[in-house]
């Protein structure tokens, strides 16, 4: 989430509400002290609070759908929020339904599902008790990432643009899975299988279970006929994609690639829960499968025989991005992976590097790059790679070179580039941006490349935004910002979230220009974590014009940043 911070200068009105994020204390000044994580109710006269009423319903039809290392629970009900304890876990979550992973197979966990009101009250628990499974689905190459030191980097590599995202083991609940982790904004992340996928006689598919897209995230799965490392625009010819959007509701959209149909509509996604997706390449046309239901179809046979298999991460809207990957399968013809060695550090016209070791044992070579020229002008078709030009050929035949448009190439590498670290210069004077490079280098031995790593993006929940909106005194909201009448207005706070888990909540104040007018705590019986609280405001006695009003959520846990929602609104005199 982006932190914001502003100044109303005479108090220019702006329709709509704009969220901010507590930033804390700069380097040098002194600390500010940590937010309450308790909460005293107070309110003004002018106000009246809504309170706890009677506790909610029970979660009805719970379901506990075993996985490998993992538990996917769904349940009934109407609750703004839902607490989920299992042996050494709970967590709270806004829609009915989770997954539990990092847990043993054949090993039984039992469940206890509360639903939980806007004050924090509980229901009595629904129980479930199921045990994780492995997965027995024959694959002719699978890898189920669920070693202690992912990605193998044998079998993978992560491309990405910058140094704005990782592949690595999952920590605390989201062990036992690969975990890519992103703050490249819009950028598609991509996880490149070195393991190529050859089609079968009869029918192939690419299989991979992930809980993304995320809110506000997409995700691409591409199967690319050359040796292709990212996932640009526009797509590659003879390229299948499958691209599944999720906006910020939950809903999502699925788009294949080329000449593709939707046949159904998605269901929502319920956030941090894995889904099946496969690719099906027949004799009759290309299919998009999601939990083995088909939800895209088109005509397009690929020719080709043997392709690149790329999983993509985004945002939509700039936000990081933490997918959870479980398994990715090839149902096709058997296929080996590439003994590979060390993956050498890159210099695009740059200063050469102080020092190139050769890197023994090494029989092969290949640079990967991908490129965006800034006019029109001849494709570039040769590089000098540690000094020596070598010819630079289409990843993809028929990839047109045109300004604006990412352009994927690759050369193979002479003797002189078998080094620890390669200098790479276009000697051309025309301006092209270098968007993406990477080498991979075949040896006759294959060189362990497995180590630890922590992901980029915290699993650690956070708070809901506090959303606040002025209503008149039947509850309706004033046309186009509209002014009110004095007499008695109504503010309404909402907080919902479709994150994996949420932080929990411990309640709220609200200020009126600046002055503290009430406190709704939410923690009857323990955190609250989403809800809609309508407050009563008597305007009566205030003056005409302009006020403001400011919103601040706390949580239970001292190290979640407060979450500050602010409206102004206009009386008339």
């Amino acid at each position: 989430m982006k932190r914001v911070a502003f100044a109303v200068v005479g108090l220019a009105l702006v329709a709509g509400v704009i969220v901010l994020r507590d930033t804390g204390g700069s380097d040098g000044l002194p600390s500010a002290p940590p937010p309450p994580t308790k909460l005293k109710p107070y309110a003004s006269d002018q106000l009246l609070v809504p309170g706890p009423q009677t506790r909610p319903k029970v979660p009805a039809s719970v379901k506990a759908d075993p996985g490998n290392h993992r538990l996917r629970l769904s349940w009934t009900g109407d609750a703004p929020a839902y607490e989920v304890r299992w042996a050494g876990g709970v967590k709270l979550v806004t829609r009915p339904g989770t997954q539990l992973n990092g847990l043993d197979n054949d090993r039984p966990v039992d469940v206890e599902i509360r639903a939980v009101d806007e004050f924090g009250q509980r229901s009595q628990p629904a129980k479930a008790t199921a045990s994780p499974q492995a997965d027995r689905t024959e694959y002719t190459y699978a890898d189920r990432f669920d070693a202690t030191d992912e990605p193998d980097l044998q079998r993978w590599r992560l491309s990405k643009r910058t140094d704005c995202a990782r592949a690595t083991s999952g920590d605390g609940e989201d062990t036992k899975r690969l975990i890519i982790s992103s703050s490249c904004g819009t950028r598609a992340v991509t996880l490149r299988s070195r393991t190529p996928f050859v089609r079968a006689d009869g029918e192939s598919r690419l299989a991979v279970e992930t809980d993304a897209p995320s809110t506000g995230g997409k995700l691409l799965l591409d199967l690319v006929p050359g040796p292709v490392s990212v996932q640009g625009e526009p797509v590659p010819p003879n390229t299948v994609r499958a691209t599944v959007s999720t906006d910020n509701s939950g809903n999502s959209i699925v788009e294949l690639t080329p000449d593709g149909t939707a046949v159904k509509a998605i269901p929502p996604a319920v956030p941090g829960v894995s889904v099946l997706w496969e690719i099906a390449l027949t004799a009759e046309g290309t299919r998009v499968l999601r939990n083995g239901e088909v939800v895209a179809t088109s005509p397009f046979v690929p020719q080709w025989r043997e392709a690149t298999a790329l999983i993509g991460v985004a945002a939509l809207a700039g936000d990081r991005i933490r997918a959870g990957i479980d398994l990715v399968g090839y149902r096709t013809a058997k296929a080996d992976v590439p003994s590979t060695g060390p993956t050498p550090q890159v210099r695009v016209d740059g200063p050469a590097a102080t020092s190139a070791h050769p890197i023994p044992d090494v029989t092969a070579g290949q640079l990967r790059i991908a490129m965006i020229p800034s006019r029109e002008s001849p494709p570039l078709t040769s590089i000098k790679v540690n000094g020596v030009a070598v010819p630079l050929r289409p990843a993809v035949e028929g990839t047109p070179w045109k300004p604006g448009a990412e352009y994927p190439a690759v050369a193979d590498l002479p003797r002189e580039a078998f080094t620890d670290n390669v200098n790479v210069q276009l000697d051309t004077p025309e301006r092209i941006q270098i968007t993406h490079t990477d080498v991979e280098l075949t040896g006759s031995k294959a060189t362990p490349q497995r180590q630890p790593g922590t992901p980029l993006v915290d699993a650690k929940p956070t708070l809901a935004d506090p959303v606040p909106e002025m209503l008149d005194a039947s509850g309706q909201p004033v046309e186009n910002g509209a002014a009110f009448n004095r007499g008695r207005v109504v503010l309404e706070v909402r907080i919902a979230a479709l994150d994996a888990s949420v932080a929990g909540l411990a309640g709220f104040e609200v200020r009126l220009d600046g002055n503290h007018i009430a406190t709704v705590p939410t923690t009857a019986d323990g955190p609250s974590a989403a809800g809609r609280w309508r407050i009563s405001l008597n305007a009566t006695g205030m003056s005409a014009g302009a006020h403001a009003i400011e919103v601040k959520a706390f949580s239970t846990d001292s190290e979640v940043h407060p979450e500050t929602g602010y409206v102004p609104f206009l009386l008339k005199p």
